[in-house]
């Protein structure tokens, strides 16, 4: 549980500080010494009423010496304590929420850039669907632990007023009731070791909930071919019952605490309050106060230790969620907030016996690997599938770093701490385009925000779409539906291509861009990339290097090395 709180304490932005925490603390301890001043009010009050006047030493007569004589004045101090009282609690209740509201967002927002400016080399290793499980499940389970956090403090100092008054009133009566209360609570212990095993079920579960919901959505169309429904829905039952069935343990687990806490503080007090009336023998005014002390004191004895399993429920999403942005941030490949410039291209890029292996242990893609991409030109790349060609133009991306060698850039060398500034100079585009549900405008602003609708268009005049543009009646406003499910597939390639090139990068990786389409818009993709010639240099990765004419070079990757075209 230690090593929670610690995992929490890392996990707070930097408007959290000590001097916020201070604040609430202080709040906190006020509206306890206020609930403590009102209930000990109540037995001068009663003893002006005509109870009897119970002897009084320490500090409590002190305090008892401070207040009026009277009624009217006792009536009097007690609203004003209740005013305060009432004061506190809301500015406890609004600085509670705030400093919620700050973790809560600040931690969002963390975990979202530790994500996004992870290199993708340490991306390509993860299953989205787990980042996708920190956002769904575990940030919200680690939301309400932060609640039940700053709710736990409070909780314990109230109990701790109503602690205090019992003593002044019968201190040995209270001591006896504390270690009851005490022994109770270590007699339960186990049931939060259990809860914590249950929420570590919860986030395992929950993580393969995940799981199955991403990868059944990104294979629906795969799906209805195989007629693998019931597969899927299967696989998914079996998460949600592991899942929902951590939870309903978890549930049984605190009712069935309740009521053993229930039963066993209700005989407590009867006894003990036996004891103070036949054995003791309080003042009437004492044991009433007593008795309304104890009856607050029954349920937030149980409420804080519900708390405190509920705490332990939700501890487990501490770690994971520190351990997920620490994984990040140590992977990240930039550390700047800011965008970097791009990197000025205006010779070559140039590959020197670059080595690159995935797996250490299974050998390496590329092997001694020399290649000059010259700026302007146009370079067709083919080879057999798994040979090494989309590892080329992430090298060449700057999206990952050579095992051994180096790539140049105009003679500087293009290391991992300069590669965020050189990917801002590069175009890419991959074998399957990928478009947001959303309009053709914001599915070219992505790749340039501040781009205006003149340059959209002759990105789009540069791709060949200016026909189609001309013939949706909505034009840069039309929606191209989920994934580009309105286009066609040459279509979308094209938008794509078009989003590559409003970017006006200095260079243009294209991985396969053609191969989903039939001949005809193959075709017409292909001249299009090829009247880019020039423009802007263009390394093209194919299976059919023919179909692409006026290249200044046609390359084979073979065994991991380039070698001239056949």
């Amino acid at each position: 549980m230690l090593a929670d709180l610690k995992a929490a304490w890392r996990l707070r932005g930097p408007t959290i500080g000590l001097s916020r925490l201070v604040q609430v603390a202080v709040l906190i301890l006020l509206a306890g010494l206020s609930d403590g001043v009102g209930l000990a009010l109540l037995i001068p009050l009663l003893n002006s009423l005509g109870a009897p006047t119970p002897e009084t030493t320490g500090a409590a007569a002190w305090f008892f010496a401070l207040l009026p004589a009277t009624l009217t004045g006792l009536l009097m101090v007690f609203v004003g304590v209740a005013i305060v009282r009432a004061i506190v609690g809301r500015l406890r209740e609004d600085a509670v929420a705030r400093l919620r509201f700050d973790f809560t967002v600040g931690l969002k927002i963390k975990a979202y850039a530790a994500i996004a400016n992870a290199s993708w080399a340490y991306l390509r290793r993860k299953r989205t669907a787990d980042f996708h499980a920190v956002f769904t499940n575990e940030l919200g389970r680690l939301e309400h632990g932060a609640q039940l956090l700053l709710e736990f403090p409070a909780r314990v100092v109230i109990f701790l007023a109503h602690i205090a008054v019992a003593f002044v009133i019968a201190p040995a009566f209270s001591a006896l009731a504390i270690a009851l209360g005490l022994c109770l609570a270590w007699g339960l212990r186990r049931r939060l070791l259990e809860s914590r095993r249950l929420g570590d079920i919860v986030s395992d579960a929950g993580t393969r909930v995940s799981r199955e919901i991403t990868e059944f959505l990104q294979a629906l169309k795969l799906t209805k071919a195989y007629g693998a429904e019931a597969q899927h829905v299967r696989a998914f039952a079996d998460a949600v019952e592991q899942d929902e069935g951590a939870g309903l343990a978890s549930s049984r687990l605190l009712a069935n605490t309740r009521l053993i806490l229930e039963v066993a503080t209700a005989v407590s007090l009867a006894a003990l309050l036996w004891l103070a009336a036949e054995w003791i023998g309080l003042p009437l005014a004492n044991l009433l106060v007593l008795i309304f002390v104890f009856q607050r004191l029954m349920p937030m004895f149980q409420d804080m230790l519900d708390l405190a399993q509920q705490l332990a429920h939700c501890s487990s999403a501490f770690p994971i969620v520190a351990a997920t942005i620490a994984e990040c941030e140590a992977a990240a490949d930039r550390k700047d907030a800011a965008p970097p410039a791009p990197l000025p291209f205006e010779k070559e890029l140039r590959f020197e016996s670059v080595d690159f292996a995935y797996d250490p242990a299974a050998g390496d893609v590329l092997r001694g690997l020399d290649l000059a991409l010259p700026a302007g030109s146009l370079t067709v790349l083919s080879g057999v599938s798994g040979a090494g060609k989309s590892t080329i133009l992430d090298l060449a991306g700057g999206l990952i770093v050579p095992s051994a060698g180096r790539l140049l850039v105009d003679g500087v060398e293009l290391t991992a701490e300069r590669a965020p500034a050189w990917r801002r100079s590069v175009g890419y585009m991959a074998q399957e385009a990928f478009l947001f549900h959303d309009t053709i405008r914001a599915n070219l602003a992505w790749a340039a925000p501040a781009a205006s609708d003149e340059r959209m268009l002759d990105a789009i005049r540069l791709a060949g779409l200016d026909e189609l543009l001309r013939d949706l009646p909505a034009g840069l406003d039309t929606v191209v539906g989920d994934r580009g499910a309105n286009l066609s597939g040459g279509e979308r390639q094209r938008l794509a291509l078009a989003r590559t090139l409003l970017r006006q990068p200095r260079l243009i990786l294209l991985d396969e861009p053609a191969s989903s389409l039939d001949a005809q818009n193959e075709a017409r993709l292909l001249d299009t990339i090829a009247g880019l010639h020039g423009r802007t240099t263009i390394l093209l990765v194919t299976h059919r290097p023919t179909a692409i004419t006026g290249a200044d070079r046609y390359l084979a990757l073979v065994d991991g090395k380039l070698a001239a075209a056949r």
